[in-house]
């Protein structure tokens, strides 16, 4: 085949050259004839023939571009044309039916045949580099059957059935499904036979084969179950982010309850320090202020019996009234020293309450580090709390993922089996049994079985027990 590829280049290369070179001498020489100089006769030849290449090539990038232009193509062929024409009246006399016109006319339509060969080949090269090459439908099948040939050339240019073989071999199975349901239900096949049977046959002028078009409604239930799944994921989840901001709320409100119990505290404890001294101050002051009005009590009083007893004395009072003047004043002495004892005692008890507030305030801060430290325990279970929650949620999300991925693997393997609808079913049931209910059969109800597949109870307890023998036969999804 490689030879026969060198040889077909090579010679259209040389029948497009031959082509060209005999247009070229042609035109050059009918462009001198027609008033042309000898340098733009030389290049005449060129525009014509070169715009031919020109426009192709254009029109082979565009259509790589995806941009195609259909008039370049268009314009490709009207120089065509006008090439042959000049070509054939470039002899003398003119354009007329003669061997010698038909010569001069021949050698641009080989040069236009081997650029037009050199196009399709490079259009066919790259719509099979890129997957977009249509085989087409035989010439004799046209002819032989109009009408189904017609069938099958519309579904493969609506649907973009690129093969004519497979085409023909899906036309074929459709047939032999259909006669096979009315070998089946009678001649009455069409009214008796379920919806589901019958789809292959409504779903074939859509491109699809009779696999793909039985799989449709297990498809839809799984695609409906996952659904279902998904939705109960994004529950899961939302109720997973909830109960995260319910607990960062609980997490603010006793954070700041910490706080107004620590500030509470420190006014506590800032009031009584302030009372005790207070109350020490006060204390203190008392008992001084007392201490010097007794004394100065005592004092002016002892004074004022010594000069009542030296005026006694003078005036030649009676010593018996001197000497009581003295007991008396003695008497006023320690009434004096009782009152400042009480006063020294006033003080003791000051100081003892002062003793007592200072023992409040360190119970006060005593009970605030308590505090600290159970808002402290309070954040660390919180933080456990919420990495637990998170811990939860990538496991939960890796789980799902893991299940997809296995889902769709097992998908894969069945399309690859070409396994009917009943045994997908089972191996789908199977699968959910191993992934959630530890591979035991009984822990799965046939209720469950149902809402999952959404068929009747009849149906779902078939496919339990398949998936029962299923896994009991080895089967781990």
């Amino acid at each position: 085949m490689p030879t026969l590829y060198t040889v077909a280049a090579l010679a259209g290369g040389l029948v497009g050259a031959i082509g060209f070179a005999a247009s070229y001498s042609t035109l050059e020489a009918a462009a001198l004839r027609w008033g042309f100089g000898p340098g733009l006769a030389s290049a005449f030849p060129i525009g014509i023939d070169a715009s031919i290449i020109a426009f192709l090539a254009l029109d082979l990038v565009l259509i790589h571009r995806r941009t195609p232009w259909p008039l370049l193509r268009l314009f490709a062929h009207a120089m065509t044309v006008v090439t042959i024409v000049l070509n054939a009246s470039a002899q003398k006399g003119g354009l007329t039916l003669s061997a010698k016109t038909l010569s001069h006319a021949v050698m641009p339509i080989l040069f236009v045949i081997g650029v037009e060969a050199g196009r399709r080949l490079v259009v066919r090269a790259a719509r099979l580099a890129e997957g977009q090459e249509t085989e087409g439908v035989p010439g004799h099948r046209w002819l032989l059957a109009p009408w189904p040939t017609w069938l099958i050339w519309r579904r493969m240019k609506l649907w973009k059935l690129r093969s004519y073989t497979e085409a023909v071999a899906q036309e074929k199975a459709v047939t032999i499904y259909a006669m096979r349901l009315e070998q089946k239900h009678g001649k009455r096949w069409r009214k008796v036979a379920k919806p589901d049977e019958l789809l292959p046959l409504s779903l074939a002028p859509y491109g699809l084969t009779i696999e793909e078009a039985l799989m449709v409604p297990e498809k839809e239930r799984l695609a409906e179950a996952e659904r279902a799944r998904a939705a109960k994921a994004r529950e899961d989840q939302e109720a997973a982010e909830e109960l995260a901001r319910e607990t960062e709320a609980k997490n603010q409100r006793t954070a700041a309850q910490i706080a107004a119990m620590e500030a509470d505290a420190k006014v506590t404890e800032a009031a009584t320090s302030i009372q005790a001294r207070t109350a020490t101050a006060e204390v203190n002051a008392g008992a001084n202020v007392a201490a010097a009005e007794a004394a100065a009590k005592a004092k002016a009083e002892a004074v004022r019996q010594a000069a009542e007893v030296e005026a006694a004395a003078q005036e030649s009072v009676s010593v018996r009234l001197a000497r009581q003047k003295v007991a008396e004043e003695e008497k006023l002495a320690a009434d004096a020293e009782k009152e400042a004892a009480d006063a020294k005692r006033a003080a003791v008890d000051a100081k003892r309450a002062a003793d007592d507030a200072a023992r409040t305030a360190a119970d006060a801060r005593l009970r605030t580090a308590e505090i600290n430290a159970r808002a402290v325990a309070k954040e660390k279970e919180t933080a456990e709390a919420v990495r637990a929650t998170a811990d939860v949620k990538r496991a939960a999300a890796d789980a799902r993922r893991a299940a997809a991925d296995a889902e769709n693997a097992a998908l894969e393997a069945e399309a690859l089996l070409k396994l009917q609808p009943t045994e997908r079913t089972a191996r789908y049931v199977a699968r959910i049994v191993l992934n959630e209910y530890g591979g035991d059969v009984e822990r799965m109800s046939v209720e469950s079985v149902m809402e999952v597949l959404g068929t009747s109870h009849g149906t779902a307890s078939k496919r339990r027990q398949e998936a029962a023998d299923l896994i009991g036969s080895g089967y781990t999804g």
